[in-house]
């Protein structure tokens, strides 16, 4: 899945990070876990609590994380004679049958009046109906709970596959993109191997830290001012699917549900202090980014007022960022900062 932020590419140097830092660790927290990069690395090796504000990322932790192995969907196929992903791809509805309760289609393809063109009518309709035929299979008890977070993680999976933006749902595109015109097709995901006993939560990070405890912290937070909750929205609203009140020329959601205090610059500061004095581990290991609010010398002392002692690790890994505006590449760092008690 395209995700801004991702530490797929980071993962080795997390993961030597922490084996230098807590060899003998066997808990390890992914509080602000996005799409569970760094908690699927751990997962093999440790017992993982994840979590993060928006449902669309707990739902994807959740799908994961918590199973071993593929659900069996035992009643579903049951009921239905056939694998519940072949099920769901056999639904192909005509644009012309969207109505009220078609979310998707009215919010977000040229069938609204909107005119959003994030999706194809044809694509559109068909995301509509596989999620709410997921739905009733829940309501009607056909999927559990661990196989209905499966299917919706399935679903989501696959729409950015045929979504015409550019990675995020900020905007999209005034032509279509060509990976939008293709019909999308739900596939069965690996589960990794690991524990069965992971945590995942949908909760805020200063909230549920109070709850938890372990050995690693590890700490992802936005680092700019632009919300995921935004940039994320159209994932956000289908796995909730509460026909939700959308405004603006993007259909962003009126009630601002996922929205973070650690991209408000005058809040991030006071957050960190507040959830590292609560945190009950005896590691913290924080992704910054050199364009970040906060600077070396902020997190230098948020890790030192941690572990009463100044990190024992700042790591400095550069990468090249393309801007928009021009073909010329801009040097950014991505920090890794360790303490420990």
């Amino acid at each position: 899945m395209r995700y801004i932020g991702s530490k797929s590419k980071l993962t080795p140097f997390i993961r030597s990070i922490v084996d230098k830092a807590a060899p003998d660790s066997s808990v390890f927290c992914d509080l602000f876990a996005g799409t569970g990069a760094v908690s699927n690395e751990f997962k093999p090796t440790h017992r993982i609590i994840a979590n993060d504000i928006l449902y669309f990322s707990y739902v994807l932790n959740a799908a994961n994380l918590q199973l071993v192995e593929v659900p069996k969907f035992s009643r579903f196929r049951f009921a239905h004679g056939k694998d519940p992903i072949s099920y769901l791809n056999e639904i192909r509805p005509d644009p012309s049958e969207a109505g009220e309760h078609d979310f998707v289609a009215k919010s977000y393809s040229p069938i609204g009046g909107d005119q959003r063109k994030y999706f194809t009518a044809e694509n559109a309709i068909r995301i509509d109906r596989i999620r709410q035929t997921i739905e009733a299979n829940r309501r009607d008890s056909l999927v559990d709970q661990s196989e209905y977070l499966y299917l919706l993680s399935a679903l989501l999976h696959e729409v950015p596959s045929v979504s015409s933006t550019t990675g995020t749902y900020g905007a999209f595109l005034k032509a279509w993109d060509k990976r939008a015109l293709k019909e999308i097709t739900l596939r069965h995901h690996e589960i990794s191997s690991g524990c069965k006993m992971n945590e995942v939560f949908n909760s805020d990070a200063n909230e549920i830290i109070t709850k938890i405890s372990g050995d690693v912290l590890y700490l992802d937070t936005p680092y700019n001012a632009r919300q995921y909750s935004s940039n994320y929205h159209v994932l956000e609203s289908i796995a909730r699917y509460d026909n939700p009140e959308i405004v603006g020329v993007t259909g962003l959601r009126a009630d601002k549900a996922g929205d973070s205090g650690y991209c408000r610059r005058d809040q991030v500061y006071s957050l960190y202090k507040d959830l590292l004095e609560k945190a009950d581990f005896g590691v913290v290991v924080i992704s910054y980014n050199s364009e970040g609010i906060l600077d070396e010398e902020q997190l230098i002392d948020l890790v030192s007022g941690f572990s009463g002692r100044p990190p024992v690790a700042f790591e400095k890994i550069p990468y090249r960022r393309y801007q928009r505006t021009s073909g010329d590449a801009k040097s950014v760092e991505e920090f890794l900062v360790v303490g420990t008690k």
